[in-house]
């Protein structure tokens, strides 16, 4: 005699697991966790507009609290920065010193970079030659010199004429108050 399967517990439990499922009530989200899941995707990407996410409420240090990453955002940097985004936002956001080549001199200016703020994202000297800044921009960012050698810069892998670097990077030039003082302090009476 062939015997069947017993279908009907089977069927009994899944019916039961279902009841069950349909009486235990969701988990509640937050009016946060509910706004920041419809903008913000799987892979921490953002999936609307910045005017559209600005409507909703959210800030640029809400992007830091969700650890959305500065390379994933897909906008204009002009979009960002009137977003709200200010240099210490995209710090906390990772941003790497490749994403400089997406800024341009205006950018630089609107942020009050200095080379003191590029250098912290661990700048190397093939990194600040990509950006194609002019000696007179390195000088008016704050570079020095002493700046330049210490990520690894030379007169031969930074294309800057030596009558440059002497003009905008001379060390001699770089402190003239302690030339100043040190001739004010010698002058007697």
């Amino acid at each position: 005699m062939v015997s069947l399967p017993d279908f009907g517990t089977n069927r009994l439990h899944s019916m039961n697991t279902v009841i069950h499922a349909r009486r235990t009530p969701p988990e509640e989200q937050s009016m946060w966790q509910k706004a920041i899941s419809n903008i913000v995707g799987d892979n921490n990407s953002l999936k609307g507009s910045l005017s559209t996410i600005k409507l909703k409420g959210l800030q640029p240090h809400d992007f830091i609290e969700q650890q959305v990453s500065w390379g994933s955002l897909k906008h204009s940097p002009d979009a960002l920065i009137d977003f709200g985004f200010t240099w210490s936002h995209m710090v906390a956001m990772n941003f790497q010193p490749h994403d400089f080549k997406k800024l341009e001199w205006k950018h630089l200016q609107q942020l009050k970079i200095t080379a003191k703020e590029m250098m912290q994202t661990c700048m190397s000297i093939h990194d600040l030659v990509a950006l194609k800044l002019t000696p007179q921009q390195l000088h008016q960012l704050g570079w020095t010199w002493n700046h330049i050698t210490s990520i690894g810069g030379n007169q031969d892998n930074i294309s800057i004429s030596s009558q440059d670097i002497n003009l905008y990077f001379d060390q001699k030039r770089a402190n003239p108050i302690k030339q100043i003082s040190i001739s004010t302090s010698r002058f007697k009476f």
